[in-house]
């Protein structure tokens, strides 16, 4: 093999061109969330670059940089910025592997492509219980059904969107409920909760022949790139919901799709279940995952922690006299 040759050849090869056979073969393997991802990033890039992207060029230390405080300059958030980084890093690894002749392992060094702590995103005990027992009765239907949505998620033990508009009937066995998650494929199984039962009733799929428990997802159209646009405006109509729900019930609060998982695990957090449990429960990869939803929230209970200590000596024997007595 001429590796001078390919790393030549690859060098000159214009990333738009390069990137459109990558999203076709993500496409061809229904990978659809990377197809948008890889879409988004090459949008932005090219964007940026205005004009042909050779590889040479673009895949440089100063040009990577370049790019980065671009995006910033659009006040797009660390998160964003760390997506677009790293997939262009997935891109540059599939064409110059680790190891192989002209990979240059430290070319992302300098800019951001980890994974940036969320800030708060998680309602406190009594938002949640605002939202579960409020009178719902005189609200639109779509701003109902939001409300039952996203409360059968908190109740499903934080189940993801996703996974909650890809549940099928038979999904339904029992009192339990078995299912894939979207994006890993590991099995779940979830009891269902009492609270949970009048919620699956009141907005379970009418249509007979649908194979979906819940009316978000249209069983007719064909499972691929169109299907998966179909649930990125299911998710955009529920997040606006949601927004609408949040001004009436929680004044100055936002909630998303999200918001739901990330409760659901941070009160399991302050009511001290394990990690590896709130890992098992949430579905996670590995226990690293669930720290990173965690994590914006260590302060606050190490805060309540010394409050709480704080008190305990105010009330106890070391007063001032106390104190004085030992100076």
């Amino acid at each position: 093999m001429n590796t001078e040759r390919i790393e030549k050849d690859n060098g000159k090869m214009d990333l738009a061109l390069y990137m459109a056979e990558v999203i076709e073969e993500l496409r061809q393997d229904r990978k659809y969330p990377a197809v948008h991802i890889y879409t988004s990033t090459l949008h932005s890039f090219a964007k940026f670059s205005g004009g042909m992207m050779p590889m040479n060029e673009v895949f440089t230390p100063g040009r990577l940089k370049e790019y980065e405080e671009w995006l910033l300059q659009r006040r797009l958030r660390w998160n964003t910025v760390s997506t677009y980084m790293r997939t262009l890093q997935a891109v540059y690894n599939r064409l110059f592997p680790p190891g192989m002749p002209g990979c240059n392992p430290k070319l992302f060094d300098d800019v951001y492509t980890k994974v940036k702590s969320q800030t708060k995103r998680a309602l406190t005990e009594e938002q949640t219980n605002r939202l579960m027992y409020a009178d719902s009765d005189t609200f639109p239907e779509e701003v109902r059904r939001a409300r039952g949505y996203f409360l059968l998620m908190f109740l499903l033990r934080g189940m993801p969107f996703i996974d909650l508009a890809h549940l099928r009937k038979v999904d339904v066995q029992g009192n339990r409920i078995v299912y894939r998650r979207h994006k890993t494929g590991k099995q779940m199984t979830v009891c269902i909760p009492r609270e949970a039962l009048p919620l699956l009733k009141e907005f379970k799929n009418k249509d007979s022949t649908s194979l979906y428990l819940f009316p978000i997802l249209n069983a007719a159209q064909k499972e691929d790139y169109t299907s998966y646009e179909y649930y990125q405006k299911a998710l955009r109509d529920f997040n606006k919901m949601l927004g609408v729900l949040a001004r009436w019930l929680l004044p100055g609060v936002k909630i998303s799709s999200y918001t739901a998982r990330h409760t659901w695990a941070t009160l399991a957090y302050h009511m001290d279940m394990p990690i590896g449990i709130i890992c098992q429960a949430l579905g996670h990869s590995s226990v690293r995952v669930t720290e990173t939803y965690l994590k914006p929230f260590e302060n606050e209970r190490v805060d309540k922690a010394n409050r709480k200590l704080i008190s305990t000596v105010r009330k106890g024997k070391w007063g001032n006299d106390m104190i004085c007595n030992m100076l």
